[in-house]
């Protein structure tokens, strides 16, 4: 190299230099945010470059630019390969996370897992480890198991023996369809109403770490307390865990929303939030309504009066300030009736008071009309709500 050259690079770094300490501490250049030798020589070259590139003979600019490809490319090469190795272990944790959990269900979750969906009847129906189907006519029926849980009564007029092994734990279902409801008493002594057009799975008797059931619809749950052995409440859209409380619980398979009241104790719900890894979890208090998108994945919480939304399981709606959409939504499925509002304003307008659901579906929307100055028309079959 010429002496004339040494001169050079060496003017070139003094000049760098005075333009760091210059700019002080908020200075940052490449080598402070990829500290490699390759992007050193590349950003000094640069420097090199666009300073004196008027000064330069064409045969030291050629060679400035070839030495800086060669940096570049080493820094892209190294960079691209680092990239991969990161996706690659990605990919590799969130495999293995993913087995892990597959690995770590219980028999009960990969029974409910492969589920098959049920047909629709007018009648309850008991399934007795998925082999044994029982049908229940009355509107209100009653099913009760044994603390063995090898024998169910059914409305107190009908026992059913079960055959249990130690071998193998029987999981039970009841299918509960529109118009109907049952009060189900669990061998752990917790007790379960569903109402309309709801499912709920679970074994004859717990035999595990966990009690887990499985619900599809709404359900007001009375959990017998033990600490030792929590309870947990599985559905589409999130999980709730409890070691003895009461709490409702609405998780239609077709609608968007999981709803959880609590009327005593606490419970913690999980389900997908905005955790990177795992689940979001919550707890709530008593008198706390907890709504679930499931689609934007959002949890928002407020405070209700629980008999809003507790009340069905005694034979009456309470309804404070709600909109009548919602509230004939309630009424359509506890009736299995067709509900139609002519008017869609006309459904976010707000109702309070008591509808006794123990009369017929004509005589609770008349309770409605008389306060809402609304029309109701039946026509084949459909009940059709207006403004009069």
């Amino acid at each position: 190299m010429s002496r004339k050259k040494q001169d050079r690079e060496k003017l070139i770094a003094k000049e760098g230099d005075a333009e760091r300490r210059k700019a002080g501490p908020a200075y940052l250049s490449g080598a402070d945010i990829f500290p490699t030798d390759e992007f050193n020589d590349a950003e000094s070259l640069l420097s090199s470059l666009s300073k004196f590139r008027n000064d330069l003979p064409e045969e030291e600019k050629r060679l400035l630019g070839s030495q800086i490809n060669q940096s570049i490319y080493k820094y892209q090469k190294q960079r691209r390969w680092g990239k991969l190795g990161i996706a690659a272990s990605i990919l590799l944790i969130v495999g293995f996370a993913a087995t892990l959990q597959i690995l770590q269900m219980s028999d009960f979750r990969v029974y409910v897992k492969n589920i098959a969906p049920v047909e629709k009847s007018a009648s309850t129906r008991l399934f007795l480890s998925g082999e044994q189907e029982i049908v229940i006519d009355t509107e209100e029926s009653k099913i009760e198991y044994t603390q063995a849980g090898d024998q169910v009564k059914i409305d107190a007029v009908q026992a059913v023996d079960q055959q249990l092994t130690d071998k193998k734990m029987a999981f039970n279902t009841v299918v509960v369809p529109y118009g109907k409801r049952t009060m189900l008493l669990l061998s752990d002594s917790s007790r379960v109403w569903l109402n309309s057009g709801s499912r709920l799975v679970y074994p004859a008797r717990f035999e595990t770490a966990k009690r887990e059931v499985y619900l599809e619809g709404e359900a007001v749950f009375e959990v017998s307390h033990n600490p030792a052995q929590p309870f947990h409440v599985i559905t589409q859209n999130l999980e709730v865990k409890v070691l003895g409380t009461v709490f409702n619980l609405t998780a239609y398979t077709d609608e968007q929303t999981t709803q959880t009241v609590l009327e005593s104790g606490s419970v913690e719900l999980e389900f997908d939030g905005d955790e990177f890894w795992g689940k979001s979890q919550t707890v709530i208090e008593p008198g706390t309504l907890a709504v679930y998108d499931s689609q934007n994945k959002l949890m928002e919480q407020k405070q209700v009066n629980t008999k809003s939304y507790t009340s069905w399981r005694e034979g009456f709606l309470f309804v404070e300030h709600q909109p009548l959409k919602d509230i004939l939504r309630k009424v359509a499925r506890y009736y299995n009736a067709d509900i139609q509002i002519k008017e869609r304003d006309l459904g976010n307008e707000t109702f309070s008071g008591y509808l006794d659901l123990r009369s017929s579906v004509d005589q609770v929307l008349e309770v409605i009309a008389e306060f809402m100055a609304i029309k109701v028309e039946t026509n084949n079959e459909q009940i059709m709500i207006s403004r009069i």
